[in-house]
C-alpha cells in the first residue's frame, strides 16, 4: 500500500524520473512465456535441422565410442569438439531467445538505456531497509507466484509423463531415430501447456507489477504542489515578475510619447498616441495608450510637449482597442488622415496643399496584420 497521505497519481515529471531510474513496469513472466513459446517456434520451424544434427552426432559417438582414446592430455579437445557441435546445432534458439529478451522489453516499457540501478547507494546496504523487505509484500507476492509455478509446471509435467508412462519405459529397445522423435514430441507436447500456464501467469503479474509501479509512485498533495511551483515557479514570484514586465512597459511607453504627432481622447477616460514618420513607418502607429490614470500621464506629458490633443471618442474607443507598436487598420485611415492632416497644418509643417497630397498616400503599399496575429 502507498505511505499514508499519498492519495495522488504520479504526475508525469514523477514518471519521467522514475523512468531515468529504471524503475518501470516489467513482468519476468512475460520473457518467460516469450522464452518458452520462442522455444517451441524454433523446435516447429528447425526441428527436422536439430533433429537431424543430434541425430548424426549420436550416430557418430554410438558408431565409434570404442575407437576413442580419451586421456588427460586429449580430454580438453574432446569436450570441446562435443559442446561446439552442440552450440552450433543449438545456435538458432540461443540467438532468438536473446532477440526476444530485447523485444519483450522493449514492448513492456519501450527503449530504454539507464545505468541508475548500477549506481552504488547506501539505501541498497542499509539494513534496516533490508530488514523491511524481507516482509515486503512483494517478497511474499514473488514467494507465493514461486510456489504456484512449481505446482503448476510439476503438475503439468506429471500429467504429460502419466499418459505416456509405458512408451518411457520402452525407449531402450528403440533406434535413435525413433527415440529422438519421441523425445521431441514429448516435449513440443510439455511446452505447449506450460506456454499456456505462462500465458496466464504473465497477465497477472503484469497486472500486479503495473499496480506496485503505481502505488510505489503515489504522491501527497503537498508533493504535487511543490512540484507545481517547481514547474511553474511560486505564484508569488511570478506575479512580482509580471507586475516588473508591466512597469517596464509602462516606462517604455511613456518614454516613446514626445515622438507623438496628436493624442486622441475620449476626452476623460481613454488617451491615445498616434506616430507618423514619413520614410519609417508605413502607416500612422499606436505608440502609447491608456485609461483613466494612465490616459491622464498621456495628457500630461502631451501637453509638457506641446502635442496637440483632439477629442473623438468613437476614433478614441476604437484605437484603444488595439496594441501597442500595431498600425492603423484600413478602415481607419480617412480618420487618421484628417486628423494628421489637421495636426500638419495647425503645426505648420506643410502648406495645406502639401498636406492634403501628402495624406492622400498614407496606407497604401504595405501590409496591416489583423488584431488576432499582431505585429507591425
Amino acid at each position: 500500500m502507498a505511505e499514508p497521505g499519498k492519495t495522488e497519481r504520479a504526475t508525469p515529471k514523477k514518471r519521467e524520473e522514475a523512468r531515468k531510474r529504471g524503475q518501470v513496469v516489467r513482468s519476468v513472466e512475460i520473457n518467460s512465456m516469450l522464452n518458452v513459446l520462442i522455444c517451441l517456434i524454433i523446435l516447429k520451424i528447425f526441428g527436422e535441422y536439430i533433429f537431424n544434427n543430434i541425430k548424426n552426432i549420436s550416430l557418430y559417438f554410438w558408431n565409434n565410442v570404442t575407437t576413442f582414446s580419451i586421456t588427460l592430455d586429449t580430454i580438453g579437445d574432446f569436450l570441446l569438439f562435443i559442446i561446439s557441435k552442440f552450440l552450433l546445432i543449438l545456435l538458432p534458439i540461443f540467438v532468438s531467445v536473446f532477440i526476444i529478451g530485447i523485444l519483450s522489453n522493449i514492448l513492456q516499457f519501450g527503449f530504454l538505456i539507464t545505468f541508475e540501478p548500477l549506481k552504488p547507494s547506501f539505501d541498497k546496504i542499509n539494513p534496516f531497509r533490508g530488514f523491511k523487505r524481507l516482509f515486503s509484500k512483494r517478497l511474499f507476492f514473488e514467494l507465493g507466484k514461486s510456489f504456484i509455478k512449481i505446482f503448476v509446471i510439476s503438475y503439468i509435467f506429471y500429467t504429460t509423463v502419466k499418459k505416456i508412462f509405458n512408451e518411457i519405459f520402452m525407449t531402450p529397445l528403440m533406434d535413435i531415430e525413433t527415440y529422438l522423435g519421441f523425445a521431441a514430441d514429448t516435449v513440443f507436447k510439455l511446452g505447449i501447456k506450460i506456454v499456456i500456464a505462462f500465458i496466464i501467469f504473465s497477465i497477472l503479474d503484469y497486472i500486479y507489477q503495473k499496480y506496485e509501479y503505481e502505488d510505489n509512485l503515489m504522491m501527497s498533495k503537498q508533493e504535487v504542489k511543490d512540484e507545481l511551483k517547481q514547474l511553474e515557479g511560486d505564484p508569488l514570484i511570478k506575479a512580482r515578475i509580471r507586475n516588473i514586465q508591466r512597469e517596464m512597459a509602462r516606462r517604455r511607453m511613456i518614454s516613446e510619447i514626445p515622438q507623438a504627432d496628436v493624442v486622441i481622447t475620449n476626452p476623460n477616460h481613454i488617451a491615445v498616441a498616434i506616430r507618423y514618420k514619413e520614410g519609417e513607418d508605413n502607416a500612422p502607429k499606436i505608440i502609447a495608450k491608456g485609461i483613466n490614470l494612465m490616459a491622464e500621464k498621456i495628457k500630461e506629458i502631451a501637453r509638457k510637449y506641446g502635442i496637440i490633443i483632439m477629442e473623438n471618442p468613437p476614433l478614441a474607443r476604437t484605437l484603444v482597442k488595439l496594441e501597442i507598436g500595431w498600425e492603423i487598420p484600413p478602415e481607419l485611415f480617412q480618420a487618421i488622415a484628417e486628423i494628421l492632416a489637421f495636426v500638419y497644418q495647425a503645426k505648420g509643417k506643410f502648406k495645406l496643399e502639401e498636406n492634403e497630397k501628402n495624406m492622400d498616400n498614407i496606407g497604401k503599399n504595405y501590409y496591416i496584420p489583423s488584431p488576432e496575429n499582431g505585429g507591425n
